[in-house]
């Protein structure tokens, strides 16, 4: 009798033990999908600073495009008095 306790509390054991192996075989994998999802993060991360460059850089073009716009409006008004003043002096 007593040995087939012996046996059942082996058994028990066994069971256990291999549960516990399989435990730690799934926390192996969280672990590893943990460290994955921080790789993701860290690249996407990395991601929003490019994209914030980029939107950086396009306000940098807006206002070039914008300083560009003021300075061919100076023109066309510069280029307007030099015909007036050249029209006076034909007329002349």
């Amino acid at each position: 009798m007593a040995q087939d306790e012996v046996l059942h509390n082996q058994r028990e054991i066994l069971h256990n033990q291999k549960s516990i192996l399989d435990n730690q075989a799934k926390l192996a994998k969280l672990l590893s999908n943990q460290a994955a999802i921080v790789a993701n993060q860290e690249s996407i991360l990395a991601n929003q600073a490019k994209l914030d460059k980029v939107v950086a850089n396009q306000a940098t073009l807006l206002a070039n495009q914008n300083t560009i716009q003021e300075n061919q409006e100076e023109i066309l008004a510069n280029q307007k008095t030099i015909l007036s003043n050249q029209n006076k002096i034909m007329a002349e």
